[in-house]
């Protein structure tokens, strides 16, 4: 209804009467679906003890990440086909290089971020040192 009330409001080129009722409504769904996965998450784990809808394990793609790999259920045995044997879920050794280099990466990624927030934090304590001294004894 809200959204027919929108398009009508851009048809006629005015605009929307009171348009938060819509992030309200968006807001209110979200926390509702939230509360129905919860649920139905509860339910599986009584039910099957399985954490996730559909069973599965953790295993390692060819690139040499780990990855969740959902199970499914195949007509023929898993030695018998041949699409189920063209997915490796291993990494070849010359991967175990690219993994080391990938994780290395990410670790510079994670330490600039954390280097720049302390660079953002000792500016704005210069910038603005009554507001620090503030916060300091609000904390004693």
């Amino acid at each position: 209804m809200l959204l027919t009330l929108e398009q009508e409001a851009k048809r006629q080129r005015l605009p929307m009467p009171s348009p938060e009722r819509l992030e309200k409504v968006i807001d209110s769904m979200d926390a509702l679906d939230k509360v129905v996965q919860e649920r139905e998450d509860s339910l599986r784990l009584l039910q099957t003890g399985q954490e996730y809808p559909r069973p599965g394990a953790w295993r390692r793609d060819i690139f040499g990440r780990i990855i969740w790999h959902k199970f499914k259920q195949w007509p023929i045995p898993w030695y018998l086909n041949k699409r189920y044997r063209k997915k490796r879920f291993f990494a070849m050794p010359y991967v175990e290089r690219f993994v080391r280099l990938r994780f290395e990466k990410e670790a510079r990624i994670r330490t600039r971020k954390k280097s720049l927030e302390k660079k953002k934090e000792k500016f704005l304590q210069k910038k603005f040192p009554h507001l620090s001294e503030a916060q300091k004894s609000s904390l004693a």
